[in-house]
């Protein structure tokens, strides 16, 4: 009974630092150090994935990859921010690449989100599923503005502009409120 209570408290010992949430955390491909989500400062260099970022996030000369990110992200030497899932706060550098829904502001020479975004996005390319907020670039793109204003040498609203649901392009500003 002894050895089996010590063998149980040595390997919850183990494993306790994968599932902890680290302050500070090193991303390589395919490794981070220490393991686990993050509530602190990421550094990413090359590539690297962690499921949750609150905090700061510095991607360095590459992706830095996350499921749910919180924070503000700053992108060094091209560096790039990719969310699969769910994102706010503030996104700077090269690219920013989300997946799900976003609250907050993107700034990079190319935005791109699948899905809703309710900010601001600023960079020379933009693009978002559904728009709630402002795009500011040289051309810009949507699905659909639900609430918005595009400014930009070409908009493109899937659904139509404000002049015709049969118009999806517009220069200079298009809106939908």
């Amino acid at each position: 009974m002894k050895t089996t209570v010590s063998a149980l408290l040595l390997t919850v010992a183990i494993s306790a630092p994968a599932f902890a949430e680290q302050a500070i955390q090193l991303s390589v491909p395919d490794a981070n150090f220490p393991p686990g989500n993050v509530k602190g400062v990421r550094v990413t260099i090359l590539h690297g994935k962690t499921s949750q970022v609150t905090g700061l996030d510095i991607p360095i000369l590459g992706i830095s990859e996350t499921q749910n990110f919180s924070g503000l992200s700053v992108g060094f030497l091209f560096g790039i921010s990719r969310v699969t899932g769910s994102s706010t706060g503030v996104k700077l550098g090269l690219a920013n690449w989300n997946d799900g829904n976003v609250k907050g502001a993107d700034l990079g020479f190319a935005n791109y989100n699948a899905g809703q975004f309710t900010g601001l996005q600023l960079g020379a390319f933009n693009y978002t599923g559904r728009l709630n907020g402002l795009q500011f670039g040289f051309i810009n793109a949507t699905d659909r503005i639900e609430k918005g204003v595009q400014i930009g040498l070409i908009n493109y609203d899937k659904s139509g502009t404000f002049l015709s649901k049969d118009i999806p392009v517009f220069p200079l500003i298009n809106a939908r409120f």
